[in-house]
């Protein structure tokens, strides 16, 4: 739900596409909570930060209390290498844990490319990995507790690891514990692959490519191992036409996706997709049986992917609440977003939270309870650049029952409220 304050930095140029991101999608996509044991062999749940302080990024980490919030202020762990987080172009786009627990991959970006930090939780060290690559961190691959989708972009000296004897990339599994990798050949160079994400069992991979500006995108579905690779859609240039973002439920039969335009302008609203693949093995037909159904609008190149609850039955949503405004198509400081959630089968969706009920321009990063009755969000004004941000966490309470009734009257409510006061210097969260 990755996956937001809002310094947005592009993710993927491909030949002039850009799909951009925020920091605090982590959030989004898995709380970034660890479960540790202690010495008293209680669990021990912490969420992670990055902070902004003037000798650059730290990473900071906080208890995390019963509804997904920190429950005092974020401690600092490890610091990053080379005075990352010093220049106003440095920034953490993304920190997700491992299904293990013991790694948190941290995706950041600086003037001269993209490269990830890996730390271990248990020794407390942090390290870059892959060594001597930059790429981006796409996702944890479930069963394997600690190898992850990466994107490479481009080796660094001598000791970078190559591909048949030369730099022909993919995708990769990287192991967290070693930097070393596996390429998957998805038959187009790494610079055309816009996303990937693995299935819930680990069985399959989605991902999608595109060739360059105005060509749109093409989305495959193939098994973990690069076998049985099928396109599912192709889209031809045009708005909305590059698919990304892509989130499985977790009975793992549909995957939610946006359908980004394809324009230089990088924040135009996009559209909020499902498609239903069902759970078992691939078959050649299954792109002749999808149906992809759209379900709501959204907002647009930031990176805030959808969330399902963990019935399945609905999804969390960032809503632009502002897209008649020229001027946040271009430029974060203009965007006002809200909270929805829509309902996969009546495709009935409703808002959660608004700037007019939170009194901040941005509410993002939905987190469901394990029950799937309440969402947990950040509300914020957007990044200062020079101290970091001030995030607050919010509960939002009955969402699905509230949801369901809608139309029959004022029982059940919704209820939002606030669980934190805001947080200084807060650069990103995990």
């Amino acid at each position: 739900m990755r996956r937001v304050l809002p310094v947005l930095l592009p993710v993927f140029l491909l030949t002039g596409f850009v799909v951009v991101v925020t920091i605090w999608d982590g959030l989004a996509h898995s709380s970034a909570h660890m479960n540790t044991q202690g010495a008293n062999g209680v669990s021990s749940s912490y969420l992670y930060y990055t902070l902004k302080e003037a000798s650059g990024f730290v990473l900071a980490r906080a208890a995390k209390g019963a509804d997904g919030q920190p429950t005092g202020t974020p401690h600092p762990v490890a610091s990053f290498t080379d005075g990352f987080g010093l220049e106003g172009s440095d920034a953490v786009l993304s920190m997700q844990l491992s299904p293990d627990g013991q790694f948190l991959a941290i995706d950041g970006t600086r003037d001269h490319g993209e490269q990830v930090w890996m730390f271990d939780t248990q020794n407390m060290t942090m390290s870059l990995t892959p060594p001597n690559v930059m790429g981006n961190f796409l996702h944890w691959l479930p069963n394997l507790g600690h190898t992850f989708l990466y994107r490479p972009m481009m080796p660094m000296g001598p000791s970078a690891p190559m591909d048949s004897n030369g730099w022909n990339p993919g995708l990769w599994e990287v192991d967290a514990y070693t930097g070393a990798h596996r390429n998957i050949d998805i038959s187009v160079p790494s610079a055309y692959l816009i996303d990937a994400s693995p299935s819930p069992d680990g069985s399959r991979i989605i991902y999608s490519t595109t060739t360059g500006l105005g060509l749109g995108s093409s989305t495959y579905i193939m098994n973990s191992d690069g076998s049985g690779r099928t396109m599912l859609l192709h889209m031809p240039g045009g708005a909305q036409s590059i698919t990304a973002l892509f989130t499985w439920s977790p009975n793992g039969a549909s995957v939610a996706y946006e359908q980004l335009s394809d324009s230089p302008v990088p924040f135009l609203p996009a559209g909020l997709w499902v498609m239903h693949l069902g759970s078992g093995a691939l078959s050649p037909s299954i792109a002749t049986t999808l149906h992809p159904q759209r379900l709501a609008d959204t907002d647009g190149g930031h990176g805030y992917a959808p969330v399902w609850a963990p019935d399945s039955s609905s999804i969390a949503f960032v809503l632009r609440t502002n897209p008649s405004n020229p001027h946040a198509n271009e430029q974060v400081q203009a965007l006002q977003t809200a909270i929805a959630v829509v309902n996969v089968a009546t495709h009935r969706s409703e808002i959660v939270a608004s700037p007019k009920q939170t009194g901040v321009q941005l509410n993002l990063n939905p987190s469901w309870s394990s029950d799937s009755a309440n969402i947990t969000f950040i509300a914020s004004n957007p990044l200062n650049l020079a101290i970091g941000g001030t995030p607050r966490y919010w509960l939002a309470q009955n969402v699905e029952a509230a949801f369901e009734h809608a139309q029959l009257g004022p029982q059940p409510q919704l209820s939002l409220t606030p669980l934190t006061a805001p947080m200084a210097h807060i650069a990103a969260v995990g």
